[in-house]
Protein backbone atom coordinates (compact mmCIF):
# COMPACT_ATOMS: atom_id res chain seq x y z
CA UNK A 1 0.00 0.00 0.00
CA UNK A 2 1.74 3.28 -0.94
CA UNK A 3 1.01 6.65 0.92
CA UNK A 4 -1.59 7.96 -2.02
CA UNK A 5 -4.14 5.64 -0.69
CA UNK A 6 -3.50 5.84 2.28
CA UNK A 7 -4.04 9.75 2.17
CA UNK A 8 -7.09 8.89 0.24
CA UNK A 9 -8.22 6.61 2.51
CA UNK A 10 -7.99 8.90 5.26
CA UNK A 11 -9.58 11.87 3.27
CA UNK A 12 -12.78 9.65 2.45
CA UNK A 13 -12.91 9.08 6.38
CA UNK A 14 -12.73 12.38 7.14
CA UNK A 15 -15.03 13.49 4.96
CA UNK A 16 -17.63 10.72 4.26
CA UNK A 17 -17.39 9.85 8.07
CA UNK A 18 -19.17 12.57 9.46
CA UNK A 19 -22.27 11.89 7.14
CA UNK A 20 -22.51 8.50 7.75
CA UNK A 21 -22.18 9.57 11.14
CA UNK A 22 -25.10 11.79 11.07
CA UNK A 23 -27.51 9.82 9.04
CA UNK A 24 -26.91 6.95 11.31
CA UNK A 25 -27.44 8.20 14.58
CA UNK A 26 -23.57 9.57 15.92
CA UNK A 27 -24.94 12.86 16.09
CA UNK A 28 -24.24 12.76 20.17
CA UNK A 29 -20.50 13.84 19.14
CA UNK A 30 -19.14 17.56 18.15
CA UNK A 31 -17.95 17.33 14.20
CA UNK A 32 -14.12 17.56 15.52
CA UNK A 33 -14.56 13.86 17.57
CA UNK A 34 -16.32 12.64 14.26
CA UNK A 35 -14.17 14.23 11.73
CA UNK A 36 -10.95 12.68 13.66
CA UNK A 37 -13.07 9.28 14.14
CA UNK A 38 -13.67 9.12 10.02
CA UNK A 39 -9.63 9.81 9.66
CA UNK A 40 -8.55 7.09 11.76
CA UNK A 41 -11.85 4.53 10.98
CA UNK A 42 -10.87 5.46 6.97
CA UNK A 43 -6.97 4.74 7.04
CA UNK A 44 -7.42 2.05 9.27
CA UNK A 45 -10.16 0.20 6.88
CA UNK A 46 -8.04 0.81 4.27
CA UNK A 47 -4.72 -0.97 5.41
CA UNK A 48 -7.06 -3.62 6.60
CA UNK A 49 -8.35 -3.74 3.06
CA UNK A 50 -4.78 -4.21 1.61
CA UNK A 51 -3.44 -7.07 4.25
CA UNK A 52 -6.72 -8.73 3.70
CA UNK A 53 -5.62 -8.96 0.15
CA UNK A 54 -8.79 -6.77 -1.44
CA UNK A 55 -7.40 -6.41 -4.71
CA UNK A 56 -9.00 -3.81 -7.93
CA UNK A 57 -12.56 -4.43 -6.44
CA UNK A 58 -13.82 -1.90 -8.82
CA UNK A 59 -11.56 -2.25 -11.91
CA UNK A 60 -7.22 -2.12 -12.52
CA UNK A 61 -8.21 1.59 -14.04
CA UNK A 62 -6.46 4.33 -11.99
CA UNK A 63 -9.14 6.61 -11.40
CA UNK A 64 -11.07 3.39 -10.23
CA UNK A 65 -8.67 2.98 -7.47
CA UNK A 66 -8.58 6.73 -6.45
CA UNK A 67 -12.57 6.06 -5.81
CA UNK A 68 -12.04 2.35 -4.10
CA UNK A 69 -9.83 4.02 -1.68
CA UNK A 70 -11.97 7.07 -0.64
CA UNK A 71 -15.13 4.62 -0.30
CA UNK A 72 -13.01 2.00 1.66
CA UNK A 73 -11.70 4.88 3.85
CA UNK A 74 -15.65 6.44 3.79
CA UNK A 75 -16.99 3.33 5.13
CA UNK A 76 -14.69 2.40 7.92
CA UNK A 77 -14.70 6.30 9.25
CA UNK A 78 -18.38 5.96 9.00
CA UNK A 79 -18.16 3.04 11.01
CA UNK A 80 -16.05 4.02 14.01
CA UNK A 81 -17.60 7.58 13.76
CA UNK A 82 -21.26 5.86 14.36
CA UNK A 83 -19.59 4.22 17.27
CA UNK A 84 -18.26 7.04 19.00
CA UNK A 85 -21.06 8.73 18.56
CA UNK A 86 -23.28 5.64 20.14
CA UNK A 87 -20.86 5.11 23.32
CA UNK A 88 -21.05 8.79 24.21
CA UNK A 89 -25.30 8.50 23.86
CA UNK A 90 -25.32 5.50 26.09
CA UNK A 91 -23.21 6.91 28.95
Amino acid sequence: MDLVSLLLNGAGGAILGPLVSQFLGGKQQSLVVRVIAGLVGGVGAGAGADAAGMGALLGSDQTMQIVQSVLEGGVGGGVLATLAGITKRKS
